[in-house]
């Protein structure tokens, strides 16, 4: 879908490189070994989101979703099955929720002679005011996502504003962009302005991403459409760009 945010790529990069304990914890300690570079066949039209080859050999395969998909346990059906063929090894799997609705995702299916079963979980779960505690940016970033994320907003922005080099303005700007799955985003401006928070758009890795891929998208329709929000207390703009949704 191209009405909409990137947050699959923003999710998937503080995943990838922050680690955080919500992916630690559906690992059961065992460490994770690499993350695979998986794409389906044509025919299934995506990647999935994450697939984490385990220590013990075992696959972790991590899907998150923005809705209720009643679709949803084919696919995962689909994609457990070709990861195990590609792999030849145990697959197991998780869908993480991340929508604003209440939570209604079936965690199997009974399609006769075939089961699947995977875990289902709502982000919400795991409170905000835990992730803070951790200390670590991918826990800062997803913690506005977390349970009472609304709520600790200003704290989690002072902790992410207190970060150091890249990893600060990273922080800040995948922040920014998942609070729109909460309809934070207003909010998280309104406070960043008022901390004096500054972003520069040319030098944020993320933010130049979403924009490049943005303006790529627009050229090959024909069109480029955007939406401009002046964020900082000063001269700096960040420019958010439509790109894809989540699920």
């Amino acid at each position: 879908m191209k009405d909409g945010y990137d947050f699959d790529g923003a999710l998937k990069e503080v995943f990838q490189l922050d680690r955080p304990s919500v992916m630690s914890s559906r690992t059961g300690g065992v460490a994770v070994r690499e993350f695979l570079n998986v794409e389906l066949p044509k025919v299934q039209r995506r990647r999935v989101n994450l697939a984490l080859l385990l220590a013990n050999e075992t696959i972790l395969h991590l899907e998150f979703h923005g809705k209720n998909d009643p679709d949803l346990p084919y696919r995962e059906g689909i994609y457990c099955l070709l990861l195990s063929q590609n792999y030849r090894r145990p697959v197991h799997q998780v869908v993480l929720y991340v929508g604003q609705a209440k939570m209604n995702i079936p965690d199997h299916l009974d399609a006769g002679g075939t089961k699947v079963t995977y875990r289902v979980i709502d982000i919400r779960e795991f409170r905000a005011g835990d992730m803070l505690r951790t200390g670590q940016a991918g826990d800062i970033a997803l913690a506005v996502l977390g349970g009472g994320g609304s709520e600790l907003l200003a704290a989690i922005l002072k902790r992410a504003n207190a970060l150091k080099g890249p990893q600060r303005e990273r922080v800040l700007a995948m922040i920014l962009l998942l609070s729109g799955l909460r309809r934070l985003a207003g909010r998280v401006e309104l406070e960043m302005k008022r901390m004096g928070v500054i972003i520069d758009v040319e030098k944020n890795p993320v933010l130049m991403k979403w924009r490049r891929a943005a303006i790529a998208e627009g050229r090959a329709e024909g069109r480029a459409e955007r939406r401009t929000r002046r964020i900082t207390a000063g001269s700096t703009e960040i420019e958010i760009w439509p790109a894809a949704q989540v699920g």
